[in-house]
């Protein structure tokens, strides 16, 4: 049996070498060809971000300098300048100068030029012929990239404040606590300085609360988000205390400044950050267009001073007892009515200053025993409840200067020395700002002898006051006051609490009815078991004691008799007025007929008759009609003039209330004035028509990628 061998053939073996050969070259071949098309991908790529980048930087030199603008705006020197000799572009340029707003239609924000649509953004579009690699220039695809870029206006932060929010000051934050209700040691205080050097932005804030920020949002869009938010005081010292800590700010501890701001329960309240037409927040309405909002959020602010203005608003509509400005005849109270405002915004954007209310509650009940007891005694009260708007008005920015060195930004300011008012507070006085114009009523000023005798109100306007402030960044100016319109005022103020004055010695009615409640104050002090003395009034009358003023001896016609074996023959003689009072009240004719008349209560008032019917009320017309003898009568004020204590008087009314008008009432009410003008200032760190501007941010217009 044959065994079967098997031998390749030779030329089969070759034939498979060849083959295995050509499929690795077409394999290495294919591998090559990827290779070159992904380097010409990588290429494309690269010059496409090449091309985009050139686009970017012209468009962003565009926009930073739109006066290079052409007046066709078909170009701008300093976008092409960029891109030809700066970064060497050898392709085309389409240059084009217009509007771009956030709140136009995603698809066309960027618009010509119109009246409504002022000039502010700049697009470049970039076209190359890309390079090729293997000679097939028309087999390579034109590159194109386009950018757009707008300028923001220039915008400026800055707050208007009364002092007590100057954070320029020794003791800042000082007087606006004080007002709430926190009185802090010097050592305390420098606890928390330190956060005059620690800067916020919106943005930052924003981010803090976890709150989104589209990149697109209009103004209305950002004004509506920021009143829709809200911050509590504590929360804001958290944020400020991580950003001290971010910033390196050292010495910087909030923990004391939180538990007394707890203690007055101003901790946990809410504030707004966006204001609205009925609300204040953090921060007044952002004005200007769409491109005011990308400024507004990255704006720098001093967080001193963003603090206050939380306090301010927290505390708002809150009033607090002020110790140090209760004197005899008034108690007094303060609160921040309309809280201030951070502002943030171009050229037109308002601040709207803290509004203080003083309430000066001037009542004599509040007099030292001894005055008191007097006026008490002849039923006289003198009420006059005053509501004092100390700080108020506004600032405008009217300019930003970016090519000053450094940048300088102008305010208008409108201080009005304050509104006064007295009168009745119809509504809640705390909590309005038109007080004095509607929501006061009339008032019972001045009770007299147990009578109302000036139910009124009397309004003060306030007095215009105009300054314009240019500052730069980080500078606090100050309001002149007009020294002549704080003078006006006080002595406006004073001359109307001197003219109630004149109402105590001209009480309405007859001057009969008026000497009876004198005689009625007189003989109510002295009766016994409820009936009248008239030889005790009689003492009390001329002498006096410590309760009741003397009204001293005068002669005047007295009855009396001329006396015969059963009776006498009334006549008139001039006499001692008391004398003829007690002769016509008591049982005194000696004839056997006079003693009889007066026993029966004819002629006498402790008669029978008299006794029995109307004892008191006899006695005190009787008083009443001598009262009215006295020189000078009841009502008569002779030459004095209440309000400057010139002149002299001798009417009853004027003798018994010109030593209390002069001594007590005129002083303390004329001392009303230097407590406005002097003492204000030192315990709330408030001064009368003077307000502070702070310029905590200046930043002019920066160019912005959009496209």
């Amino acid at each position: 049996m044959k065994r079967a061998h098997w031998q390749a053939h030779p030329s089969n073996s070759a034939a498979r070498q060849r083959g295995g050969m050509a499929v690795m070259m077409m394999l290495l071949l294919l591998g090559l060809v990827v290779i070159l098309g992904v380097v010409e991908v990588g290429y494309l790529y690269w010059a496409k971000r090449d091309v985009q980048k050139t686009a970017d930087l012209a468009a962003l030199a565009g926009a930073q300098r739109l006066e290079l603008c052409t007046t066709d705006y078909t170009d701008n020197l300093a976008a092409r300048k960029n891109a030809v000799n700066d970064n060497s572009f050898a392709g085309t340029l389409a240059i084009q100068c217009g509007y771009w707003g956030a709140e136009l239609p995603s698809s066309a924000r960027f618009v010509t030029v119109s009246p409504s649509r002022p000039l502010n953004a700049v697009r470049v579009t970039a076209s190359r012929q890309s390079v090729p690699f293997f000679g097939q220039l028309g087999a390579m695809p034109m590159i194109n990239a386009t950018a757009t870029a707008r300028r923001t206006e220039p915008q400026a932060a800055f707050s208007v404040g009364s002092r007590l929010l100057n954070v320029n000051g020794s003791a800042p934050l000082q007087g606006l606590l004080r007002l709430v209700g926190v009185d802090l040691n010097q050592t305390q205080i420098g606890s928390y300085q330190g956060l005059a050097n620690v800067k916020v932005t919106p943005r930052g804030l924003l981010e803090a609360l976890n709150i989104p920020v589209a990149v697109d949002m209009t103004v209305g869009e950002f004004n509506s988000l920021l009143a829709a938010n809200q911050i509590s005081v504590g929360k804001l010292l958290e944020v400020m205390a991580d950003l001290a800590d971010q910033q390196g700010v050292a010495g910087v501890s909030l923990g004391l400044l939180e538990q007394k701001l707890l203690g007055v329960g101003l901790r946990d309240v809410l504030v707004q950050l966006g204001s609205t037409a009925s609300s204040s927040g953090l921060f007044a309405k952002v004005g200007g267009g769409s491109q005011a909002v990308a400024g507004a959020l990255d704006v720098e602010l001093n967080a001193l001073e963003l603090l206050g203005t939380s306090i301010s608003i927290a505390n708002s509509k809150h009033a607090v007892a002020v110790p140090q400005l209760n004197l005899p005849l008034l108690r007094a109270k303060a609160s921040i009515v309309e809280p201030a405002s951070i502002a943030i915004g171009p050229v037109g954007t308002t601040a709207y200053n803290s509004q203080v209310r003083l309430f000066l509650d001037i009542d004599s009940q509040y007099l030292p025993l001894g005055v008191g007891q007097v006026l008490g005694f002849l039923g006289t009260r003198i009420r006059l409840p005053t509501y004092i708007d100390v700080i108020d008005g506004y600032g405008r920015l009217s300019a930003i200067n970016c090519s000053a060195q450094p940048a300088t930004a102008t305010v208008d300011v409108e201080s009005p020395i304050a509104n006064v008012c007295i009168g009745k507070a119809s509504t809640p006085w705390d909590s309005t700002r038109e007080l004095c114009s509607t929501g006061l009523g009339n008032e019972q000023l001045i009770t007299l002898l147990g009578r109302s005798v000036l139910t009124h109100k009397i309004a003060l306007p306030a007095l215009p006051n105009h300054d314009q402030l240019t500052l730069s960044e980080g500078q606090t100016g100050t309001v002149k006051p007009n020294n002549l319109q704080v003078g006006k005022l006080v002595s406006d103020l004073v001359g109307a609490l001197l003219g109630t004055l004149q109402s105590l010695l001209a009480p309405p009615g007859s001057t009969p009815d008026t000497a009876k409640d004198v005689a009625r104050q007189y003989l109510e002090a002295t009766k016994v078991n409820g009936f009248y003395q008239p030889e005790a009034v009689v003492t009390a009358l001329r002498d006096g004691n410590a309760n009741l003023p003397a009204l001293g001896n005068w002669n005047t016609q007295i009855p009396t008799c001329e006396y015969w074996l059963l009776g006498c023959t009334p006549k008139k003689v001039q006499g001692n007025v008391w004398d003829g009072f007690l002769y016509e009240t008591n049982v005194s004719d000696p004839s056997i007929i006079g003693g009889l008349l007066d026993v029966l209560g004819i002629t006498s008032c402790k008669g029978l008759l008299a006794g029995l019917l109307a004892y008191n009320s006899c006695v005190e017309n009787a008083l009443a009609k001598y009262l009215q003898t006295k020189p000078g009568g009841v009502n008569s004020t002779g030459s004095y003039n209440p309000a400057t204590g010139s002149g002299s008087c001798s009417g009853i009314l004027c003798s018994l209330l010109k030593p209390v008008i002069d001594n007590t009432l005129r002083p303390l009410l004329d001392g009303i004035g230097n407590l406005l003008s002097v003492v204000l200032s030192d315990v709330l760190g408030l001064q009368l028509g003077r307000s502070d501007v702070h310029m905590q941010a200046i930043q002019c217009g920066r160019s912005q990628l959009v496209e």
